[in-house]
């Protein structure tokens, strides 16, 4: 596999890469709902520039809002911009069903094709949520190329969000200098659950391929990594920046499907 098909294989699971780690030695707090407001509607349409610390475009990513019976599905499309000549270019995309007011996740699907030679394998993913015995359950299978199907089912801890809905979770906060919350982040793909430090410091001017923005930089936290995502102060506060430690994201354009 080569280097540009593993960072786009990373770049879809947002929070998994950028905040691996020890959940042990993320700070201490209470869990809690972190949704405060929705400000995206069904229709959005964002455009990312996915690039290398060196600046190296890598990739585009398209995130788009849908409605579906009463729901929201979020969805998000990657897809390696300039592959080998007469090769398949790497792809990953999906979309986790979330209830309209909570963003709390109903169910998902994943698929990601990394390059190897000549080929793009895929690898395919399922999941949903659910409740046994009172307790919220994470039922999730993993479908790899040439392994057995992997089925797993997490007992969730309180204040859970879909990992894969990150880049729309970060703009429904109540924005403030100074705010400071944990959540919890259920990784259907990875097959685990941690507890995420969400920080706001401060504002900044942030320059982008779609424009200049003041934006809020929040920082996260969880295991010993520490990443930094850019958001617009304006509504609909979209996520203009986003550093996963990996690959670089980068707004160039919004609007409606």
């Amino acid at each position: 596999m080569t280097r540009l098909s593993r960072l786009l294989s990373c770049a879809f699971l947002v929070v998994t890469v950028a905040l691996a780690g020890c959940d042990g030695a993320t700070p201490r707090g209470k869990t809690e709902d972190v949704v405060a407001q929705i400000p995206f509607a069904p229709g959005e349409r964002l455009i990312y520039a996915i690039r290398d610390a060196a600046g190296t475009r890598l990739g585009t990513g398209t995130l788009t809002v849908v409605e579906r019976d009463g729901h929201l599905a979020l969805r998000q499309t990657y897809e390696e911009t300039a592959p080998p000549s007469g090769l398949p270019p790497s792809t990953d995309g999906g979309s986790v069903d979330v209830d309209a007011k909570t963003l709390r996740p109903l169910a998902g699907t994943r698929q990601i094709a990394r390059r190897e030679g000549d080929i793009a394998p895929v690898d395919g993913y399922t999941w949903t949520y659910g409740e046994v015995s009172g307790k919220d359950v994470l039922r999730s299978t993993a479908i790899r190329y040439g392994k057995s199907p992997s089925l797993k089912e997490i007992t969730l801890r309180d204040h859970y969000y879909d990992n894969e809905t990150s880049l729309w979770l970060w703009r429904t906060l109540d924005f403030a200098e100074g705010y400071n919350r944990f959540y919890v982040s259920a990784n259907a793909v990875e097959q685990e659950q941690q507890t995420v430090n969400l920080s706001i410091p401060q504002r900044e001017t942030i320059n982008v391929p779609a424009g200049t923005f003041e934006a809020w930089r929040l920082i996260f936290r969880s295991g010993r990594a520490v990443r930094t995502a850019w958001v617009n102060v304006d509504a609909p506060h979209e996520v203009v920046r986003w550093d996963n430690g990996d690959v670089i994201f980068e707004l160039e354009s919004s609007g409606k499907r």
